[in-house]
């Protein structure tokens, strides 16, 4: 017999006040691989082209070969270059 049907409640949804802080949250950041980076899902996330120009757009950040700049106050730095074909990369770090 298992718990819900021993006690009527339900081990793992507690929706009292008192367990309202072991809920993990997450917060909804401008840009996905923002939210990936903070979130833990990943640790750096490489970005060419369109994609980097979207997230530094969001941010307003310029492009800026050989920089880094911080996004905003999210704590995420984005470090810019140039690849050999000519292509312009960022890399997204915590």
């Amino acid at each position: 017999m298992s718990a819900i049907q021993r006690t009527g409640k339900s081990l793992y949804g507690g929706v009292d006040r008192k367990h309202q802080n072991n809920v993990r949250r997450e917060y909804k950041h401008k840009c996905p691989h923002v939210s990936n980076l903070l979130n833990g899902a990943a640790h750096q996330i490489k970005l060419t082209e369109q994609p980097l120009l979207q997230t530094l757009g969001i941010y307003g950040v310029d492009y800026a070969s050989g920089k880094t700049k911080n996004l905003g106050n999210s704590g995420v730095s984005v470090q810019m270059f140039e690849d050999e074909e000519g292509n312009r990369c960022g890399i997204l770090k915590k």
